[in-house]
C-alpha cells in the first residue's frame, strides 16, 4: 500500500516555521489546557480552513500524510477532534505545524476572529453520532439486540425460529429414544483383539503359553506364535534384548 508522509510524521521532519509569535509568547502546555483553550482553536480552524478551501481532511493530508489509491488521510482523527473543540489540544510542535501550513503564526491560533461552532458544516453527519447526527436511522438500531439481523448477517427472527425447531426436535427424539449417534470410524479388523491389539484381516489372535515347571525357580516358560503389529514384534524383541543384556552383564 502506498504512503506518503506529512509534516508531522516525516522520516526526517524539520522544525516547524510558523509565523513569528509576539515576544514572550507561550504554547499552552498540553496536560494542562482546559475546553476554552480547545475550542478557541477549533473556532480559528472554522474561520482559516474555509478561506483555504480546505476540509480538516486536507489538513490531515498535510500534516500526517496518505495511504492508499485514494490517498486518504492517515490521521484524521486527531484534526477532527481540533476542530470540534475537544481534548487534548496539539502540543507545542503539532501546533507548529498546524500554524505553518496555515500560514499564520501559532498565537493566531489562540486568537479566533468569531465565535465557536460546536457542530461545524465541513463535519459530515453520521446516524450513529449523538453529537453530530444525520438523522437518519442508525444502523446500531438495525442489529440491536433482540431484532434486525445476527453478527452473522443472519436474519435473527428466523434464526430464532430454526434453534427452537432444532431444539424441539432433539426433545422428542430423547424422549421417543431415537436419538441418533455420531459415527465413529474404527479400524477395520477380524474381529479378535489380544490385550488391545488390532489386528488385520485373516491374521489369528496370538498363540501363547506361559508355565513354571519345568523351569529353574524364579523363571517362567513362555512361548508365543503370532502374527503381530510391527512396533508390537520390534517391542518384545527390544525387550528381549535389553533383558539378555542385564542378564549378562
Amino acid at each position: 500500500m502506498k504512503k506518503v508522509d506529512g509534516l508531522i510524521n516525516a522520516k526526517r521532519p524539520k522544525p516547524p516555521a510558523p509565523k513569528p509569535s509576539p515576544e514572550g509568547f507561550v504554547w499552552p502546555v498540553q496536560r494542562d489546557a482546559d475546553e476554552k483553550v480547545a475550542e478557541r482553536i477549533a473556532a480559528t480552524l472554522q474561520e482559516l480552513l474555509p478561506a483555504k478551501n480546505w476540509t480538516h481532511m486536507d489538513l490531515a493530508r498535510e500534516l500526517y500524510g496518505t495511504a492508499g489509491a485514494n490517498e486518504a488521510p492517515r490521521n484524521s482523527q486527531a484534526v477532527r477532534r481540533w476542530l470540534v473543540g475537544e481534548l487534548p489540544i496539539p502540543n507545542e510542535e503539532a501546533a507548529g505545524y498546524l500554524a505553518q501550513v496555515l500560514d499564520v503564526s501559532m498565537a493566531r491560533l489562540l486568537e479566533p476572529k468569531g465565535k465557536f461552532n460546536p457542530v461545524p458544516d465541513m463535519i459530515r453527519p453520521r446516524s450513529d453520532s449523538k453529537r453530530f447526527p444525520s438523522g437518519l436511522p442508525s444502523k446500531k438500531k438495525k442489529n440491536a439486540k433482540g431484532s434486525g439481523r445476527t453478527p452473522g448477517g443472519k436474519d435473527r427472527e428466523k434464526q430464532r425460529a430454526y434453534n427452537a425447531a432444532y431444539r424441539a426436535k432433539q426433545k422428542a427424539e430423547k424422549a421417543a429414544g431415537t436419538v441418533k449417534r455420531k459415527y465413529t470410524k474404527h479400524a477395520k479388523t477380524n474381529g479378535a483383539e489380544a490385550s488391545g491389539w488390532k489386528l488385520a484381516e485373516g491374521i489369528q489372535p496370538p498363540d501363547y503359553t506361559i508355565r513354571s515347571h519345568d523351569a529353574p525357580p524364579g523363571h517362567l516358560i513362555v512361548e508365543l506364535k503370532a502374527t503381530l503389529p510391527h512396533e508390537r514384534a520390534m517391542a518384545i524383541v527390544h525387550m528381549l534384548q535389553h533383558n539378555g543384556a542385564g542378564q549378562e552383564g
